[in-house]
């Protein structure tokens, strides 16, 4: 078959209008989880403090005379901790010609770039709070950071042996990064490990959280269920993963987790974890110096670990060996 002659193709034409969808697709993940399920509280304060409380230990002789004198206990002081406020920002700038001309698929590049700055600060706050990052104080010239979860923890923890613990320190009342060891392989028995330790000290975790390596990994443990299930007379299911683990020590919900590190997996409480807001995520214009409209996001937060104890760590291990 031929075209006939002198026909007048969209290949010739020059005034047809572009098709250009009003759909912008994005593949990256928004989701932040542990943002999401963790507490909120207010920070009032460069260096947010608050108290634990321990029991004194259980014993088995506590019997006393008929008529005897009392004896004083001794009291048990709370324990003063503290994490330090982080400003975190995103800014945004566009020309006016670019505000003023017609675009697809949004109305004003500013608010839409507000909303993409506002997903990636949210995404930071995620990646920060997650870190095995150490507190610091902050200067005129250094800004002050909060102390990321991997670092607090230091009760319930399963890590290599040449590895050594963070956590809280009062001598410098800065929370310290912890030091990482020799990677091994992710095993189950380290789940159940740190879970006997948070059962001991009166923990009672419900999530547990894996980067993506580490969830593959956990859905070959032998203790999950059956990999394969039949569905009525259909064609067998094959379910590779596994969204919950019941262990010894009570049922966890398993949640994949894309702004961790590859070397943890965190087991917590959500009621036992805040973020504390001095002030909330919030977005303003700058001043105009130019052909340009531009605005900051920012927010003022720390990540407040009521307790440590309330939460497990595993460290140092990967999918393989």
């Amino acid at each position: 078959m031929s075209q006939p002659t002198n026909t007048f193709s969209s290949y010739d034409a020059k005034g047809i209008r572009e098709d250009l969808s009003d759909i912008i697709d994005r593949t990256e993940r928004e989701e932040c989880p542990f943002y999401s399920t963790i507490g909120r509280s207010k920070a009032t304060q460069r260096i947010h403090e608050w108290q634990t409380q321990a029991l004194a230990s259980a014993v088995d002789d506590n019997a006393v005379l008929e008529g005897d004198e009392a004896t004083m206990d001794a009291a048990t002081p709370t324990v003063r901790v503290n994490n330090r406020t982080q400003i975190s920002d995103k800014t945004a700038t566009v020309s006016g010609s670019v505000e003023t001309f017609d675009k697809a698929g949004r109305a004003s590049e500013m608010d839409y770039q507000v909303i993409l700055k506002g997903l990636e600060l949210k995404r930071d706050l995620e990646k920060q709070m997650l870190s095995n990052k150490a507190s610091v104080a902050g200067t005129d010239t250094l800004p002050s950071q909060s102390g990321g979860f991997a670092a607090w923890l230091t009760s319930n923890v399963s890590a290599a042996s040449d590895g050594a613990n963070g956590g809280f320190a009062s001598s410098t009342s800065l929370v310290v990064a912890r030091t990482d060891g020799t990677l091994r392989q992710f095993a189950e028995s380290h789940i159940n490990e740190v879970m006997e330790l948070a059962f001991d000290a009166g923990a009672r975790p419900t999530v547990m959280m894996l980067p993506a390596a580490l969830k593959t990994r956990f859905s070959a443990f032998t203790g999950i269920a059956d990999l394969r299930r039949e569905v009525g007379d259909k064609e067998a299911t094959i379910v590779g993963g596994a969204d919950a683990y019941i262990s010894n020590f009570g049922k966890l919900t398993v949640v994949p987790q894309s702004f961790m590190r590859s070397r943890d997996a965190i087991i917590y409480d959500p009621k036992k974890v805040k973020m504390a807001v001095a002030r909330p995520m919030k977005s303003w214009e700058l001043a105009k110096t130019g052909d340009t409209e531009k605005r900051q996001i920012l927010v003022e937060y720390t990540l407040e670990v009521s307790n440590e104890k309330a939460h497990c760590l595993v460290t140092d291990v990967r999918k393989s060996t």
